[in-house]
């Protein structure tokens, strides 16, 4: 009688299907969440056309002075990127938190929803970028940075405002929080030391190259914005997802034990 050929222990071929599994179910549950988030953004007309039309307003009101046109551009971008996403996050909090009882991952959710407003804020900045190009490309130095600075700036703000998000109450506080952010970013010298700590600092410099002719200083402004700008997109995604997974987590209480009664 022969003998059956040995099988793998269940220890060794359970842990990849398991990760396996859950690696899809978490991707699939990120492009459900960010389709829906984009099903709803567009029920929302007037919201959205208002947050996506008010950078092209900052841009032609100074179309005469290219270097101001270009900044209010990114910085109108950015706002408008920013705000879709507070809105996003903020609607949805009710809804989050019972898909996360439910046994949703959080990261999921979170991840889903920042994907659609960064997809978003990409279409309307490379839209922005052929409108600029189109008007005023010729008369820049160097106009093929100009998606890449809108690119940026929309991977910045949409993170900012997720954070603004989970750190405020509701809409209205973090929409005048992010006001307050951009004035600051529009008013204030950029050529002060301490407005590195600024989010959208990396405009400036980016802009600078756009517009100006730096000549041996170009690689310079260049790397400087780009260093500055995917640094702060990425602490400020980490830093979103930290406090935003910190609300949606669930608390378990533990089961009473039997030598004492359920309650008091």
């Amino acid at each position: 009688m022969s003998t059956p050929p040995p099988q793998p222990p269940a220890s060794q071929a359970g842990p990849p299907h398991t990760e396996a599994s859950r690696f899809r179910s978490t991707a699939a549950t990120t492009g459900l969440v960010a389709l829906i988030t984009l099903r709803e953004l567009a029920r929302r007309r007037g919201a959205l056309a208002l947050a996506t039309l008010l950078p092209l307003v900052f841009y032609l009101v100074r179309l005469e002075a290219h270097w101001t046109a270009i900044r209010l551009l990114s910085i109108g971008l950015g706002w408008a990127t920013a705000t879709l996403a507070l809105f996003t996050q903020v609607s949805s909090r009710s809804v989050d938190r019972r898909l996360t009882v439910n046994g949703a991952d959080p990261t999921a959710l979170l991840l889903g929803r920042h994907l659609a407003v960064l997809g978003l804020g990409w279409a309307v900045g490379l839209l922005y970028s052929g409108l600029v190009l189109t008007t005023i490309g010729d008369e820049l130095t160097r106009p093929g940075t100009v998606p890449v600075m809108l690119l940026l700036t929309a991977a910045v703000a949409a993170p900012l405002g997720s954070l603004a998000a989970a750190l405020v109450p509701r809409d209205l506080e973090g929409a005048l929080l992010l006001l307050s952010v951009m004035a600051i970013q529009v008013l204030v010298d950029p050529s002060e030391g301490w407005t590195r700590v600024l989010p959208l600092w990396s405009t400036r410099e980016l802009a600078s190259v756009v517009v100006e002719n730096l000549g041996s200083q170009t690689a310079t402004y260049l790397h400087r914005g780009l260093a500055h700008g995917v640094a702060t997109a990425v602490l400020l995604t980490a830093a979103s997802w930290a406090v935003g997974a910190l609300r949606l987590r669930t608390v378990r209480i533990p089961a009473p034990s039997p030598a004492e009664p359920a309650y008091s």
